[in-house]
């Protein structure tokens, strides 16, 4: 799953819109949808502040150790 679209989920399981997100941040509530627009990519400490918001968490995890019921972000894919 792509970066947004975890934080979609996880703003949508959490009763949230993204613009409730954003605006929890203390930003626009155009915020995370211009991102997207963009093409742009929350860094790591951006991501984890809108995972909070939304009642998750960013965590690091052995794949073998990740449960079931997670929103796992999938690494872009090799170069070369």
């Amino acid at each position: 799953m792509q970066t947004y679209e975890a934080l979609r989920q996880a703003a949508r399981l959490g009763g949230l819109s993204l613009n409730k997100v954003s605006r929890a941040l203390g930003k626009p509530e155009s915020y995370i949808s211009s991102a997207i627009s963009r093409g742009s990519v929350p860094r790591c400490d951006t991501m984890a502040r809108m995972a909070d918001v939304c009642g998750y968490s960013l965590a690091l995890l052995p794949r073998d150790k990740v449960p079931p019921d997670a929103l796992v972000i999938d690494p872009p894919p090799r170069e070369g």
